[in-house]
């Protein structure tokens, strides 16, 4: 178990060293001078129109709202989990807590499957209205995500293949992807911006 804890926090100190790499480049122009810009002019391209565009944020901003409201039930239980296996709680607690997320999961769990699922059409919207060439960091992270989402998706309306169930589900539950999904986001969009 320690070798696993020191595998997420090396992965995620690498992301974080990644990102800054690619982050770098963000506060240049294209002669190779540091300015006090953070863009440049014509960073932004749309399918659209041929002006330069910022892209849709409105978009943007819904879906990441979304996502958070979609996942917070999975990152819940993840909390309460780790809590009753890493806390030196009592056996009480312990059963209040595992208790607590199955009822939680119950209520919430559908906003996970379903929510999800309809923001693919608001990301592929935002995608579509603010492609931008300083980064392929958020189009990285778009497509984990995708991939992660269609996952999820054959396995709770069980159309995944009997052969790749197991590997689906470890692949689509596993916690190093989401992390590593959301700060390639993350650094992605602060690239851009």
């Amino acid at each position: 178990m320690h070798n696993y804890k020191i595998l997420i926090l090396l992965t995620i100190v690498g992301l974080m060293g990644f990102g800054s790499w690619f982050a770098a480049t963000g506060i240049t122009d294209d002669k190779h001078r540091v300015e006090k810009y953070f863009e440049r002019e014509d960073q932004h391209n749309s399918l659209f129109s041929e002006t330069d565009n910022e892209g849709n944020e409105t978009a943007g901003q819904i879906a990441a709202l979304l996502l958070l409201i979609a996942n917070l039930p999975v990152a819940v239980s993840i909390l309460i989990k780790g809590i009753n296996q890493f806390l030196p709680i009592g056996t009480g607690l312990k059963k209040i807590l595992s208790h607590l997320n199955r009822i939680q999961k119950k209520a919430f769990m559908r906003f996970h499957y379903y929510l999800n699922l309809s923001i693919l059409g608001i990301i592929l919207w935002h995608w579509l209205a603010s492609q931008c060439k300083s980064s392929f960091l958020p189009e990285l992270g778009a497509i984990v995500m995708l991939i992660s989402m269609i996952l999820g998706f054959l396995m709770k309306f069980k159309l995944c293949p009997k052969f790749f169930r197991k590997s689906a589900y470890k692949i689509h539950t596993q916690p190093i992807i989401f992390i590593a999904m959301f700060l390639v986001l993350t650094v992605g969009h602060l690239i851009v911006d």
